[in-house]
């Protein structure tokens, strides 16, 4: 189910990942109930990196880590939260609610902050730009989602990071990251826009995807896989999604990004989820029966969520939910 290169032997890894599943599925944390108080979480705030934006300027990349501090457990599953903004706004500070959420249960998280803008766009003319433009600000996300991961995965020992547990959290236009950093390699980028490489360089220069294991993709506030990624049976991962059906950013089914015409396609958390159910991988989908982008789920809620999909991943209880708003309207045990 779960194919991304690991820094040794598979059958090594399958062996401890299978065994540390068992162990972090049956422990009181991790679930519903806050193990530590916000008193005893650490926070450590640092650059992961410095990259050039779209105009030229070296930006420092920045980070805010939150886990349990005095930990008995020396490793724990890590949460890396990507934000929304349209890649154009927005702060990791939009994230530190569910990261908190998630310290508070035993996890280790952190929300970054990425490079933002495209020529041609803003907040007050978002369809502004060209698709070449938004398949360059995307990519620009996804090797900044890596090299925040490299200096996770580097630090994994003092940070108490179990690089065989990652998943990736993102919301809006953090979920386009998360799902082209799952699914999209540079050949998959170079058909969209030829030279990419050249132009912006090494999608992942330091090879990251082979120091981790990525186990799942938790999202919100819609979602967006873009067209032409190498997304499969053997490459899918379990997600949860939460998205309105009249969602007017990220179409539900198909459509173009933020619906401008000369946009890049994506699937939205429908038709993304439908194939799930054809590739038998575990998924949640929450759906909302309205108009508009914000969700009324509240985030304590969403991360619940989030939390106890994780829960029965561990446990092996592969199931494919789907639930109008609170309300489920299909299980389905994955055999």
């Amino acid at each position: 189910m779960d194919t991304i290169a690991f820094p040794f032997p598979d059958t090594t890894a399958f062996a401890v990942i299978n065994k540390t599943d068992s162990i972090l599925g049956n422990s009181l944390r991790f679930g519903e109930v806050d193990i530590f108080p916000e008193a005893a979480l650490e926070s450590k705030t640092g650059i992961y990196n410095k990259a050039n934006n779209y105009t030229g300027q070296t930006l420092n990349l920045n980070f805010s880590f939150l886990a349990p501090a005095n930990d008995t457990l020396k490793k724990r599953p890590f949460v890396l939260f990507v934000h929304e903004g349209a890649f154009l706004y927005g702060t990791l500070d939009n994230e530190m609610g569910k990261a908190k959420y998630f310290a508070q249960k035993g996890y280790a998280t952190a929300a970054i902050n990425y490079r933002l803008g495209f020529n041609g766009g803003s907040e007050s003319n978002i369809c502004g730009s060209t698709k070449q433009e938004l398949i360059r600000t995307v990519y620009r996300a996804v090797q900044d989602t890596y090299a925040a991961l490299f200096y996770f995965t580097s630090n994994a020992e003092t940070l108490g990071i179990d690089v065989s547990q990652i998943f990736l959290a993102g919301s809006s236009a953090g979920n386009i990251t998360i799902s082209s950093l799952a699914y999209m390699k540079e050949s998959d980028f170079e058909v969209l826009d030829p030279g990419i490489i050249k132009l912006l360089g090494a999608l992942d220069p330091h090879q990251t995807a082979k120091r981790f294991k990525l186990r799942a993709l938790l999202t919100s506030l819609g979602y967006g896989l873009l067209k032409g990624s190498s997304f499969s049976a053997a490459t899918a991962k379990p997600t949860i999604f939460f998205q309105r059906t009249g969602d007017n950013v990220l179409p539900y089914e198909n459509g173009s990004l933020f619906f401008c015409t000369s946009y890049p396609m994506i699937s939205g958390a429908k038709t993304t989820s439908d194939q799930l159910v054809t590739f038998k991988i575990p998924f949640e989908l929450n759906y909302e029966v309205e108009t508009g982008h914000v969700l009324s789920f509240p985030e304590t809620y969403i991360s619940k969520r989030y939390a106890l999909f994780i829960k029965r991943f561990w446990k092996k209880d592969y199931r494919q939910i789907i639930s109008e708003k609170y309300t489920v309207i299909s299980d389905k045990k994955i055999n």
